[in-house]
């Protein structure tokens, strides 16, 4: 008998140290998250932001071909950590931009927010696309038109409807883009057709109490030597349809046939589409929209389903794009964890109305995911897409006077100019 309690502690006694293990690894990756979250707030804090307001002329013929070309432009002023220093010590990310569109008054207005520093390269790559259009930095920025907090939208008898989108399927499958919406004769402002004219119109029909606010934060895609980077499964998609040989197994004893296989119309679509976004300057995109209006005329389907199909109307057979229902102002009783519906939707609400405010980039450390966590709303579900610039400037670019003809876009007159070098002072 005691042989055996001896052997039992001599065990136990083993197990111990395992415990000492796991503990210290666990508290290394711990101590890891909290450093590289805290690095990474420092470097942000630093960012001097800068609103800047697209004004839009009259008349625009230059369809989203022009901003897929700004976007390829803006691409190349990246920044991305070099070494351990930059990395661990310094804390750098790679800087950010956002796209906004805001629907106010029965208006539709466009916004760019970028990093002060990168202002003038920014606009000249507009500029160079766009000669007729004039950005000017705002006066203020919209958000400040409502409360700091939803608590206190509330409190003035007003309603939200947040929603964040991501992509269904596979990143490296690309969404429908302007390409597919325009035909391949005729005069440019005759083939185009815009698909930013949806949200436009949406806006449009707006009652002088609502709002819209809708942001793309494009992040530059840095990540290549990742090994979760989408880019693996383009390659392997890639190399299997390439494949022109198909083996199949005989009967027991035999060996293996040969034979060879042609793709199908759809195989050569689909991999056309995977080397053209391959190919492209891709960027982790998450977008954002809020319905804001005053609860006795809130309309939810609005903004669930208006301001969704905006984006939903690229979906096709290789990529589709949903609604991250833990995000999205949406509770039901029936559904996981079964509590506390209205509270949870509260605090829905309180987080993406707050995360809007804050052009919030989802975080990458589990630190900065638990710091930015709300009460029943983890900060665990975000999930960028990964879109070319080609797919963004679908969604979002100058647009055309296919749509112009309405009221809801304010426009200049005529562009201005800066006065000639060689004029006498």
């Amino acid at each position: 008998m005691n042989i055996a309690f001896q052997y039992i502690g001599d065990f136990f006694g083993w197990i111990s140290w395992i415990w000492y293990v796991l503990i210290f690894v666990a508290s290394y990756y711990i101590a890891k998250s909290v450093w590289m979250f805290w690095c990474q707030e420092i470097y942000k804090n630093r960012f001097d932001w800068v609103l800047l307001e697209i004004k839009v002329p009259r008349e625009t013929l230059k369809g989203p071909k022009a901003m897929d070309q700004v976007l390829s432009s803006v691409f190349n002023l990246r920044n991305f950590p070099i070494g351990p220093k930059e990395v661990y010590w310094d804390g750098e990310i790679t800087r950010w931009f956002s796209l906004e569109i805001v629907g106010t008054n029965q208006a539709t207005r466009l916004y760019l927010r970028i990093v002060r520093p990168l202002m003038h390269p920014f606009i000249s790559s507009f500029y160079a696309q766009y000669p007729d259009v004039e950005i000017v930095e705002a006066g203020k920025d919209y958000i400040y038109d409502y409360p700091d907090t939803y608590q206190a939208l509330r409190a003035r008898n007003y309603e939200i409807y947040g929603l964040e989108l991501t992509q269904s399927k596979d990143p490296a499958y690309s969404l429908r883009t302007y390409v597919d919406f325009e035909t391949k004769v005729g005069s440019e402002k005759g083939r185009i057709i815009d698909p930013m004219a949806t949200v436009i119109e949406i806006i449009g029909k707006l009652k002088p109490e609502e709002t819209v606010w809708i942001q793309f934060l494009c992040v530059p895609d840095t990540k290549h030597d990742t090994k979760k980077h989408w880019w693996i499964g383009a390659d392997r998609e890639i190399n299997k349809m390439k494949e022109t040989k198909q083996e199949s197994h005989g009967a027991p004893g035999q060996e293996p046939t040969i034979r060879f296989r042609f793709r199908t119309q759809a195989e050569e679509k689909k991999l056309k589409h995977l080397e053209e976004k391959k190919g492209k300057p891709a960027f982790e995109v998450t977008f954002r929209s809020i319905y804001i209006a005053p609860r006795n005329i809130f309309n939810r389907d609005l903004a669930n389903r208006g301001i969704s199909s905006f984006l939903m109307q690229m979906n096709d057979d290789e990529q589709r794009i949903k609604k991250i229902n833990k995000i999205r102002s949406k509770v039901d009783w029936d559904a996981f964890p079964y509590i506390f519906p209205k509270r949870r939707l509260f605090w829905k609400n309180v987080a993406i109305y707050d995360e809007y405010r804050r052009r919030f980039i989802p975080e990458e450390t589990i630190a900065g995911k638990i710091y930015n966590s709300y009460p029943l709303r983890w900060c665990f579900w975000h999930k960028p897409m990964i879109l070319s610039s080609e797919e963004i400037a679908t969604f979002f670019h100058i647009p055309t006077s296919v749509v112009l003809t309405q009221v809801t876009m304010e426009r200049i007159e005529s562009k201005r100019l800066s006065p000639p070098s060689n004029i006498p002072l």
